[in-house]
């Protein structure tokens, strides 16, 4: 099946076992040949379907829902509520002739019954949908019934005289390094747009897994046995999802391509009404422009894999808040803006290089990055439609081991990850960069949120299974953890924060390879701070996290494949 790919020189190793242990890959799951009558042409059909049931386990919190940023995705669902009662419908098609060129092409489809009400309630504040009923983007991506197409390209394996190579064109994803856990620090942050609406309601999820896919053209040449080297052009570009406001995973009501608006001020007293910024078109950058190359090598020396990385790219991910059309009332005693959107950063530059290697029974990765010109935390950004911008460092370590039997469990899967940050200069509109020490986070610190100039964060994918427990079945027992142990990232934009947290445990069953059954339970904790009255007005998250606290849930999800 053609999917996501990697630069890479042939090599067996643990590597590729344990990914697809710790991703619950099922060995029986088998896609559809369909007979098309010509020997030299191979073409499969897989359909996944999941369905899911996910119910809030936790209590509205009052002093969330009695911030008015806050209110609308809390009030939405009350304890016991259906948060998830969704159909999940995946379609693939892969096509080959003589082995050496085709296509794929994948679509998804959804619906979700837990969102057929598109009322918002809020806790007395007017709403941030107009007429307090989502908008049309929310209720394509959260209700539906709707779909997208993902995949959708086309491919060639050739030799140039001794050299093999494979080149792609259309809509796919390529991710490079070793980064799984932690995409905010990774070589391949921003190598393709995230969904972080699935990040969100799958605690744990790895960072390819949630990568969109996106135009381009790719190709990968193998040199010799040892050596390889890649590249990417892109010609399409689309932002990162995130949680839309007033949805159960969305913190501050206003973001971020469904909400029409957010409430300012009541100035009917004054004969001047309810005051609203309304949310317009963000600034995105040019559709074509992100490029890169890679190489690896592997070194016999060490027995390890080396890989160097270069990438210009405009970000996928949002890098601040621009308020706009700045409006006087009260005969100048008070100013407030008429619109907000969101901006992008554009033209960093990446310079990463990555090692592989297997140190005993576990497959070891570590991905080392230097990012020039990248945003940094910024919730308002300047009028020139630019945050802070700077230049950072970025050390991602990780460790893939497949387990052996023990009294316990069968076997199984662990993945443990580091990730270290570090803020080597701010470089651009240093007056709007919400870090401690800086002017605009003056007579605050970093458990006001703002960013440290180190960060350290860990993360966990613990997988034991059962073999044959009953005929046919085996279990497993998925539990995540993902920590921030040191200080808050300059880069802002959920990329970690001290104490904040995520975490699930769950226990799966799987039929004959191919059914899955799993029940899991999902929460996230960020540090907060309160006012005199107990309402939440901030708190350790460049996210706004904190504002999700009380959003613990249990699904149930089936999942089966033909």
């Amino acid at each position: 099946m053609q999917r996501s790919t990697q630069v890479s020189v042939p090599k067996k190793s643990l590597l590729s076992m344990a990914l697809a242990s710790a991703m619950g890959i099922s060995a029986g799951a088998q896609a559809i040949g369909i007979d098309t009558g010509n020997s030299d042409i191979d073409l499969r059909l897989d359909n996944t379907v999941r369905y899911t049931l996910g119910m809030r386990a936790e209590g509205q919190d009052r002093r969330i829902y009695s911030n008015g940023h806050y209110d609308e995705g809390d009030l939405k669902f009350n304890r016991g509520d259906l948060v998830q009662n969704r159909v999940d419908i995946l379609t693939e098609m892969d096509m080959t002739y003589k082995n050496q060129m085709g296509f794929r092409v994948s679509a998804a489809s959804w619906y979700d019954d837990a969102y057929k009400d598109d009322d918002i309630k809020t806790n007395g504040e007017p709403g941030s949908y107009s007429g307090n009923h989502y908008s049309g983007t929310t209720k394509r991506y959260y209700r539906g019934p709707s779909g997208e197409i993902l995949d959708a390209f086309v491919f060639s394996r050739f030799n140039v005289g001794d050299v093999p190579l494979n080149l792609r064109l259309g809509q796919h994803t390529v991710f490079w390094g070793e980064g799984l856990l932690f995409p905010g620090h990774a070589i391949s942050y921003s190598q393709a747009p995230i969904d972080g609406r699935k990040a969100a309601a799958n605690p744990g999820t790895e960072t390819k897994e949630i990568f969109l896919p996106i135009g381009q053209f790719s190709g990968q040449a193998q040199l010799t046995d040892k050596f390889s080297m890649a590249f990417q052009y892109f010609y399409d570009w689309e932002s990162t999802r995130a949680p839309e406001g007033g949805t159960y995973f969305g913190a501050p009501d206003f973001g971020v391509a469904g909400p029409d608006r957010f409430f300012l001020a009541d100035l009917s007293p004054y004969g001047l009404g309810q005051q609203f910024a309304q949310r317009v078109d963000p600034k995105e950058p040019n559709k074509a422009g992100n490029w890169g190359v890679a190489a690896k090598y592997n070194v016999d020396a060490i027995d390890a894999t080396v890989g160097l990385y270069y990438r210009v790219f405009d970000d996928y991910n949002p890098g601040g808040l621009q308020l706009m059309d700045y409006t006087s009332y009260l005969g100048g005693a008070l100013t407030l803006p008429k619109s907000y959107r969101f901006v992008y950063v554009e033209n960093t530059k990446l310079y990463g290089a990555s090692l592989s290697k297997q140190v005993g029974s576990a497959s070891v990765g570590v991905d080392l990055s230097y990012r020039k010109g990248t945003g940094l935390y910024t919730p308002s950004v300047g009028a020139d439609g630019k945050p802070a911008i700077g230049n950072t460092w970025h050390l991602v370590a990780n460790a893939l081991w497949l387990l052996p039997q023990t009294p316990v469990f069968d076997t199984g899967s662990l993945i443990t990850e580091v990730a270290y940050s570090h803020l080597d200069k701010v470089t651009h509109n240093e007056d709007l960069f919400a870090g401690k020490g800086y002017a605009a986070c003056a007579g605050q610190g970093k458990w006001d949120g703002c960013a440290t100039r180190d960060f350290v964060g860990v993360a966990m994918n613990f997988t034991p299974q059962w073999l044959q427990v009953f005929p046919n079945i085996d279990f497993e027992m998925p539990v995540t953890v993902n920590y921030g142990v040191y200080g808050n990232s300059a880069t802002g934009g959920g990329s970690g924060n001290q104490g904040s947290s995520t975490y699930s445990v769950g226990i799966k069953a799987i039929y004959d390879g191919k059914h899955e059954v799993t029940l899991r339970y999902a929460d996230q904790y960020s540090h907060s701070h309160y006012d005199q009255n107990k309402v939440v007005t901030g708190g350790n998250s460049s996210s706004a996290a904190y504002a999700l606290n009380d959003r613990g849930y249990v699904s149930l999800t089936f999942k089966t494949g033909f």
